[in-house]
């Protein structure tokens, strides 16, 4: 079983969208609040979780946006519409509220209502029955990037690269500049109005990718894909040096969302049944698929000063990341990758 939340756009009325903007600043001011008792329970679960939360940040976090929770006992869709219990001037009364017609696959969950970017989505909590473990044999290493994003080797199969590491750099400049350019005309309201841009596009890049690389691992009946735990990295690999290069260079590994690509993977390979394991990524790039011995590559080529083996350099680190065991779901931090 596996946990999923999808996203479903909302066609309020204007009457409907001024009560529902009134019922998520009643939800996050005070429990206390004139709202239905099943929607004051779900705030005590709330507030209880967000006090669990403060523990770890040493203070208690602030919550701004207005939102609002129903339990799976309390809402319902049906035919493009949700039916949901609302506070009307102090009685609570069932509302229908229109939206996008979509097939839940699976056991209902909590539904959250928020406004985005002028639009009213609900996120909805989702059960799924995962696939049953694939009798798949082969294994899959995945070696990670940001001149190439992802690189695949099954054994006996071969190697393929995946996404364009060059191409994602220039658009990460592009948005850099974008932004720095608007923040020193002072134009915050368009600022404002572009902010999470680049992390959308992002996931998007990121989602298409572990798509591919699932649907490739898939079609060649592998049964566990093994990705490096690059937990970490940027704080082993961070430039303290003064001059525009390393700035670069920590703005591009700062701005990397390796753990977002392997979320992705991860969760999409089990539903197919296929097993995702961390591996440790220490030398993964330095040892020779050969001879284990350990050279330093010279740019992207590999060249082991032993037996004479060359190789693309991410291909390797993707070799011997399908040949090691599992973290057993431990996280070990990158160190010498």
């Amino acid at each position: 079983m596996s946990k999923i939340t999808i996203q479903v756009r909302l066609y309020p009325t204007p009457e409907q969208a001024r009560l529902l903007m009134a019922h998520g600043q009643e939800y996050i001011s005070t429990v206390k609040a004139h709202l239905p008792s099943a929607v004051k329970n779900q705030a005590l679960r709330d507030a209880y979780s967000v006090f669990k939360r403060s523990l770890d940040l040493g203070c208690i976090p602030l919550l701004k946006k207005p939102i609002c929770q129903w339990s799976n006992q309390n809402w319902r869709m049906d035919q493009g519409m949700l039916l949901l219990p609302l506070s009307i001037e102090g009685k609570v009364e069932q509302t229908r509220i229109r939206c996008a017609d979509i097939c839940l696959p699976g056991r209902v969950g909590i539904l959250r209502i928020k406004k985005k970017r002028g639009k009213w989505i609900a996120d909805i909590a989702l059960t799924i029955q995962n696939a049953p473990p694939t009798d798949g044999k082969a294994i899959m290493g995945i070696d990670l990037g940001i001149k190439v994003p992802a690189v695949a080797h099954i054994r006996g199969q071969g190697t393929r690269f995946f996404g364009n590491g060059r191409y994602q750099r220039m658009m990460r400049r592009r948005f850099y500049a974008q932004r720095k350019k608007l923040q020193k005309a002072k134009k915050t309201r368009i600022v404002k109005k572009r902010q999470n841009k680049e992390s959308r596009w992002m996931k998007d890049i990121n989602h298409k990718l572990s798509r591919q690389i699932v649907n490739h691992a898939h079609s060649l009946s592998v049964g566990t894909i093994k990705v490096e735990s690059l937990a970490g990295i940027r704080k082993g690999t961070t430039r303290t040096s003064r001059g525009a290069s390393a700035r670069k260079n920590n703005r591009m590994k700062n701005t990397w969302s390796f753990y977002q690509l392997t979320l992705f993977v991860t969760y999409k390979a089990q539903r197919l049944g296929i097993k995702v394991e961390q591996i440790d990524p220490a030398h993964t790039s330095q040892e020779c698929p050969a001879c284990s011995a350990h050279n330093k590559a010279q740019d992207r080529t590999y060249v082991c000063a032993e037996c004479g083996w060359r190789g693309h350099r991410d291909s390797v680190g993707a070799m011997n990341i399908s040949r090691r065991a599992g973290l057993s779901d431990k996280r070990i931090g990158a160190t010498g990758a």
